[in-house]
């Protein structure tokens, strides 16, 4: 490697690497959308990379951060499902409280029903 070569590399770091190698510059677009939360955009410049850049050496790093993006956004998926869930059981539980209250009224309707009952035919009784 030339002198001026590994000067201008020094000079622009990780950018002139990206320059230079065509897979750096897709992870790195990957990572930003990543940080943007753009998973969806994310997982496809990984899957671009990877496709076009197999044995690449960044491709494990590829596939590692593309395998966590997708378990994020299944875990997303999972968190939106359990809170319909929640709510759904909430609602559940409200009418089942409701009904529970319109039961305990009825029972106590019963009872009262019942001690007159027994007052008639204890009056019935001494007659």
């Amino acid at each position: 490697m030339s002198v001026r070569l590994a000067l201008a590399l020094a000079l622009l770091g990780p950018a002139g690497c990206a320059v230079l190698q065509p897979s750096a510059t897709l992870l790195d677009r990957a990572d930003r959308m990543v940080e943007r939360g753009d998973y969806a955009g994310a997982l496809q410049t990984y899957d671009e990379l990877l496709a076009r850049y197999p044995s690449d050496r960044l491709a494990l790093r590829a596939q590692t951060s593309r395998q966590t993006v997708a378990n994020l956004i299944a875990a997303r998926a999972d968190l939106i499902a359990a809170r319909a869930d929640v709510a759904r059981l909430r609602q559940e539980l409200t009418v089942r409280d409701i009904e529970l209250t319109r039961l305990k009224h009825d029972l106590e309707k019963l009872r009262e029903d019942l001690e007159n009952l027994k007052k008639m035919d204890l009056r019935e009784r001494r007659r």
